[in-house]
């Protein structure tokens, strides 16, 4: 049964890995090596594609359930994108890389923080609309500061 769901992940991957593989250049091959750039533009595009099509079902999905974005955005959004870094950091540790473990939680967080927000925000209020502010909805500020605090 194992070789019979890596089969059916296979097809269902597939058209997706085949894709990623046309339009990002693999520069771990000697042919591609100068365009570490290219891939890792073209890398960080496709995960703001993924991010907003997330966003968007999860969105959907708890409108139709009628559970609130900010409830949904804690537990789906939150959970989903910390478990990839969590395993990241949890396959170092155990490789005795303790110190990259720790800088991969702490960096993920600042990388998210300082380009996720940062990047959209700028262009917003210096290319789109210059001089412009942006308005941050801030009800869910009450349950992230709950959770946070709970969590430390």
């Amino acid at each position: 049964t194992d070789g019979k769901m890596n089969k059916v992940k296979w097809i269902l991957t597939w058209p997706l890995i085949f894709l990623l593989f046309c339009t990002i250049p693999n520069c771990s091959k000697p042919r591609w090596e100068k365009f570490f750039m290219l891939t890792f533009v073209l890398s960080t595009l496709w995960i703001a594609l993924f991010s907003y099509f997330m966003v968007w079902m999860v969105t959907v999905i708890g409108y139709t359930l009628g559970i609130p974005d900010v409830i949904m955005g804690i537990t789906f959004l939150a959970a989903g994108t910390s478990v990839p870094d969590c395993m990241a950091s949890l396959i170092v540790a155990r490789q005795g890389l303790g110190d990259m473990a720790v800088s991969n939680t702490i960096g993920s967080n600042v990388f998210d923080i300082l380009v996720g927000l940062g990047v959209p925000w700028g262009l917003q209020t210096m290319v789109v609309n210059y001089g412009s502010f942006v308005k941050i909805n801030s009800k869910g500020l009450v349950y992230s500061v709950a959770l946070l605090l709970g969590s430390v």
